[in-house]
C-alpha cells in the first residue's frame, strides 16, 4: 500500500481502484459462489441434433467444394478456395492464404463454400466449449457450474469470464440460443431477471462527442441506427428499408470500433467505393464525431495513453509509428478504448451499487452473471416488482451523460426467455 497509493494518486486513478475495483471483488466472489444450474438433458438432446446438422454440413461443404477434404485443415482449404474456385486471396500468414472467420465472410457473398465453412466452425466450437463441455463443469457439491470473473485480464477494462467463459455464448444464432435455454433457475419460485444497457456505447459516444443530431435522437429516444440510415440515404424515417439500417448499424457501431471501408465492406456487402462515400457521409453528417475522433486522436499522440471517464488508462504507444499500418490500429484502439472502457466502468459502478442495495434490505435476489452490457440476477417472485425498479433505477444513474441511459429488463423462467 505504502508504494501503490502514492503512485495510483499521482496518475488519478485512486478513485477507480478504491471505490469501483476494489469493492467489485466482492461482488464478483459472490456472483461466482452462487453459480448457475444446467438441464443436462437438454445439451445431451442437442449433442445428438448438433452431430447430426453437422454431418449434413460435412456433405454440403464437400458438394460445394466438389470433393472431400480436411475441413479442419486451413491449407486444404485455402486451396480450394483460393486455386481450385480462384477466389480473391484477402491476407497473406506465414504458411499461405488466411482462411480465418474475417476472410471467409468477406468470401461469403461470392461463393456458398465460405458460408458453409464458418457455420461449420460455429457450430463444431459451440459443440466442443459448451454442448459437450458445459456438463463435465457442473461442481457436484452445489450441482451448479460456477465460471470465474477476471478484473485484470482485457486491455479495456472490461471483465472476462472463464472455466467456462459464459460471456460469449452467441445469442444471433438458433445454436447458441438453445444452449441459453439450458440455464435454469436453481430455487423454485424465482424466475431470471435480465437487465440491458441499450446502445449503450453509441450514448457514450454521444456524451464525448457531443455531437448535436446524436444528442438530439438520443433526447427523443429515436431508433438510432433508423435515423442515421435516414440521414444518409435521404429519406425518411419511415422509408427506410432494413437492409439501409443494417448498413447504417453497421457504420454507427463501425465508428466505434474504428471501423476501416475495408471492414464496412466486409460487414454489409457494400463495394469499397460504397463504403467510403458511406462512412464520408456519416462523419458529415456527424460532424461532433468526426471533430471528436480527431481531438482524441491528436492527444493520444502529444501523451501517448488515453483515458476513460474514470480515468482508467491505456498506453497506445503505436499511435505515433511511422508504419501506417500499427498506427491506424493504435487510432482505432484509443477510440475503442475510451468507449468501451467508459461503459465497462460504468456497469461496474452500477453493480457496486446493486449489490449493496440487495445486501442492506428485502429484496431476495441473486446477481449471477456479467455479459459486458448485461446484468443477469434470479428474482424471487414476490419480490420481482420492487427488486425491477431498484435495478432499473440503479443502472440508469450510475452516472449522468448528455444522454439519458436506457435500460431494458426482460424477465423469464430459464437465461434464454430472459433475453
Amino acid at each position: 500500500a505504502t508504494i501503490m497509493e502514492p503512485l495510483l494518486k499521482k496518475e488519478g486513478l485512486w478513485h477507480l481502484f478504491q471505490n469501483i475495483e476494489i469493492p467489485l471483488i466482492y461482488v464478483l466472489a459472490e456472483m461466482e459462489w452462487n453459480g448457475i444450474s444446467l438441464e443436462t438433458h437438454v445439451l445431451k438432446e442437442m449433442s445428438c441434433w448438433l452431430t447430426t446438422k453437422l454431418q449434413q454440413l460435412e456433405k454440403e461443404i464437400y458438394t460445394s467444394a466438389g470433393h472431400e477434404f480436411n475441413i479442419d485443415s486451413p491449407r486444404q482449404l485455402s486451396e480450394i478456395l483460393f486455386e481450385k474456385l480462384e477466389l480473391p486471396r484477402l491476407r497473406k500468414t506465414k504458411t499461405g492464404s488466411s482462411t480465418d472467420a474475417n476472410v471467409l465472410s468477406t468470401l461469403a457473398w461470392r461463393h456458398a463454400l465460405p458460408k458453409l465453412v464458418l457455420e461449420y466452425r460455429q457450430l463444431t466450437k459451440l459443440k466442443n466449449t459448451y454442448v459437450d463441455a458445459l456438463p463435465g463443469m457442473i461442481n457436484p457439491g452445489t450441482d451448479r457450474v460456477h465460471t470465474s470473473f477476471n478484473q485484470t485480464v482485457t486491455a479495456t477494462g472490461r471483465l472476462s469470464s472463464s472455466e467456462p467463459n459464459l460471456q460469449n455464448i452467441p445469442i444471433r444464432t438458433d445454436a447458441g440460443r438453445q444452449i441459453r435455454c439450458a440455464f435454469i433457475l436453481s430455487e423454485k419460485d424465482s424466475v431470471f431477471l435480465s437487465a440491458d444497457y441499450s446502445q449503450i456505447e453509441l450514448r457514450i459516444l454521444a456524451h464525448f462527442s457531443e455531437d448535436a443530431a446524436l444528442i438530439t435522437a438520443f433526447q427523443q429516444d429515436k431508433d438510432i441506427h433508423s435515423v442515421v440510415a435516414s440521414a444518409i440515404y435521404n429519406v425518411p424515417t419511415e422509408r427506410v428499408t432494413s437492409e439501409m439500417r443494417r448498413n447504417a448499424k453497421a457504420v454507427n457501431f463501425g465508428i466505434i470500433y474504428g471501423l476501416s471501408e475495408f471492414g464496412l465492406s466486409r460487414d454489409t456487402g457494400l463495394t469499397l467505393e460504397e463504403s467510403r462515400e458511406f462512412i464520408n457521409a456519416y462523419f458529415s453528417l456527424y460532424h461532433g464525431v468526426k471533430r471528436y475522433r480527431d481531438e482524441v486522436i491528436e492527444e493520444a499522440k502529444a501523451c501517448g495513453y488515453v483515458q476513460t471517464l474514470f480515468n482508467r488508462k491505456r498506453s497506445v504507444p503505436d499511435i505515433r509509428s511511422g508504419d501506417k499500418k500499427r498506427r491506424n490500429l493504435a487510432e482505432r484502439i484509443a477510440i475503442n478504448t475510451i468507449i468501451q472502457g467508459t461503459a465497462a466502468d460504468l456497469i461496474k459502478v452500477a453493480m457496486n451499487n446493486i449489490h449493496a442495495k440487495l445486501k442492506k434490505s428485502e429484496y431476495g435476489a441473486k446477481m449471477i452473471l456479467q455479459i459486458h452490457d448485461e446484468l443477469l440476477f434470479e428474482v424471487k417472485e414476490n419480490k420481482l416488482a420492487s427488486t425491477r425498479s431498484m435495478i432499473q433505477e440503479e443502472m440508469s444513474h450510475a452516472v449522468v451523460l448528455n444522454v439519458p441511459i436506457k435500460v431494458n429488463i426482460k424477465t423469464g423462467k430459464n437465461w434464454l426467455e430472459a433475453e
